[in-house]
């Protein structure tokens, strides 16, 4: 019988959070936390002024204009669409950086969830992950935007939804 009372007193493997999950987790709130602090700090020093984007838009000429005469066409032409990409995300800079804190704590609340047990957690996480990557189509021409600015939110997006998915065993 004391056999029987003491597993019962012991916590089960089921119960226990993995330790993949606490790492994967911890991973996030120092990206997600980052974030929110950067995020608020620009909304509050606000938009570059005329001056500052036209400082921007010449050091990224001067940068496409110097891959050209290295002869690296598709460089110069990223930076020739991070330039028109910076111009657009300034030109909607609030509401820009409203919707992003919003998304932010999205991936917040749904890390905290999963860390918590909840599987909701999971789910708010993959919402808060294809969110941040079509952030960039409702202020930015798709032209405007390099691949591989895509791409690398999709790769890395990708990876972490799938690590997560290794643990949707323990959550409930």
């Amino acid at each position: 019988m004391e056999t029987i009372e003491s597993i019962d007193n012991q916590p089960s493997l089921k119960e226990q959070r993995p330790s993949f999950l606490t790492v994967l987790c911890i991973l996030s709130f120092i990206f997600i936390g980052f974030s929110i602090l950067f995020g608020l700090f620009g909304i509050a020093t606000g938009p570059m002024n005329a001056d500052q984007l036209l400082e921007s838009s010449v050091q990224i000429s001067k940068s496409a204009d110097e891959m050209r005469s290295l002869d690296m066409e598709s460089f110069a032409i990223m930076m020739e669409q991070i330039g028109r990409m910076t111009v657009s995300i300034n030109n909607h800079f609030y509401v820009n950086g409203i919707l992003s804190l919003v998304v932010m704590i999205t991936g917040l609340i749904g890390v905290i969830k999963m860390i918590q047990g909840h599987k909701i957690g999971f789910h708010l996480y993959i919402i808060y992950s294809l969110i941040t990557i079509g952030q960039l189509y409702i202020f930015v021409s798709p032209a405007d935007i390099p691949s591989f600015v895509v791409i690398w939110n999709l790769v890395i997006s990708g990876i972490f939804v799938l690590m997560y998915s290794r643990n949707l065993k323990w959550l409930k």
